[in-house]
């Protein structure tokens, strides 16, 4: 059988390994099939990236100029280049212009969702708004979008204004990172590290950008400590600083358990399981999601998670997560009280790692690959759009 010539643009690769553990996978596995020549094409040589010197790579011949070298360069590539493929991937929605030149007979998207063009935004950039109207505008040139949830899927429809046929759901998979779970000696030097105490903090784990909400977070936590004095928890903001929560939210409230709310900062790659697991609760209670990656990630690390009944965030959760309006204060200060009752935390933390076992790479890359011969044709008995879809079910009912 003649091989599939794929070709990935991995300029997240080299963005640094928190950036992209799931696109990694994903090539890891792709490596291993004998049915699949990959080429990984970026903009820069990365030396401490192993997995171009186990694939055949491309780096564009750069062009330097004071602005738009890597679109100029892309473009110089796709009209001098002798290469052809039959798929060209790109792992995320920011294209370049023109980029139905590039020598592929198919194009392949992983948009995600749509957030990219309908999420409130803190910081508009002119790139992003040139990438966003490429897509919307050119997506006749793009045979095939990857959407994340189904959630996601009906919200690239919309956003990008693409027929459904178009778009296909392959769920993401959860970061081997997770499994086995670091140890409780382990977790208690490393959230010490953090200036944290096991089980005694409320965790958000996340940037800190508008439609992530932690506004409210904030808000609801200081009306759950004044409802409820003998709440001993701090809450633990990790990901971004004060500083950018400031420009997103403005500042603190005046309150006496202002001081209990820790900026915890940058949290490192590999802390990261030790921090979700030393948590208490996390709290997720965003306003729009693709999927939703921290909700996965604290089912893996036994820990009960509270998310919000919009977007993608109650497709991820099932019935393992506790469900609130992420604008109502007192339905998430309720659910932090309910979260302390043990029958309450016991069911959710099995429910949340039963269905994060769920998320397996074999999932998402078995989809990706049917995905490349549905549109080759190779195979005219396959029919992409019944292979299993991830379970949903009922939130846990808050009595």
């Amino acid at each position: 059988m003649q091989k599939i010539k794929v070709a990935m643009f991995t300029d997240e690769l080299d963005r640094g390994r928190e950036r992209s553990p799931y696109y990694r996978r994903v090539i890891e596995e792709l490596l291993k099939d004998p049915s699949i020549e990959l080429t990984l094409i970026h903009a820069k040589p990365n030396p401490e990236q192993p997995l171009y010197k186990k694939a055949r790579e491309i780096i564009f011949p750069r062009i330097e100029l004071p602005v738009a070298s890597r679109f100029v360069s892309f473009i110089r590539f796709c009209l001098t280049t002798k290469e052809h493929f039959d798929i060209v991937h790109w792992f995320h929605p920011r294209v370049f212009p023109f980029f139905w030149l590039f020598p592929a007979k198919k194009t392949v998207i992983m948009t995600h969702a749509g957030g990219d063009v309908l999420s409130p935004t803190d910081i508009w950039s002119w790139s992003r708004f040139v990438f966003n109207y490429t897509l919307i505008l050119f997506s006749r040139y793009v045979d095939a979008f990857i959407a994340v949830s189904n959630y996601g899927n009906r919200e690239i429809i919309y956003a990008y204004r693409v027929p459904p046929q178009k778009v296909f759901t392959i769920f993401p998979a959860l970061d081997q990172m997770y499994d086995p779970l670091p140890s409780d000696a382990h977790v208690n030097a490393t959230v010490k590290k953090y200036g944290l105490e096991k089980g005694r903090y409320i965790l958000f784990l996340g940037r800190f950008r508008l439609h992530k909400h932690v506004g409210h977070l904030v808000r609801s936590y200081i009306r759950y400590r004044q409802l409820y004095p003998d709440a001993k928890e701090i809450l633990a903001l990790a990901g971004s600083t004060k500083d950018e929560y400031a420009r997103s939210f403005g500042e603190l409230p005046t309150s006496a358990f202002t001081s209990d709310i820790k900026f915890v900062g940058y949290v490192e790659t590999d802390d990261i399981p030790s921090i979700y697991c030393g948590a208490t609760v996390v709290s997720f209670v965003t306003l729009s999601e693709g999927f939703g990656m921290p909700i996965l990630e604290s089912f893996a690390c036994k820990v009960p998670v509270i998310t919000s009944n919009v977007t993608a965030s109650p497709e991820a959760a099932g019935n393992a997560a506790l469900i609130v309006d992420p604008h109502d204060q007192q339905a998430l200060v309720d659910a932090f009280k309910l979260v302390r009752r043990p029958d309450v935390r016991k069911t959710l933390i099995e429910r949340g790692f039963a269905r994060s076992r769920f998320f397996t790479i074999e999932m998402s890359v078995g989809g990706t690959k049917d995905l490349y011969r549905h549109l080759l044709g190779e195979d005219k008995h396959l029919q992409f759009e019944e292979r299993p879809r991830m379970p949903i079910a009922l939130p846990y009912e808050m009595p």
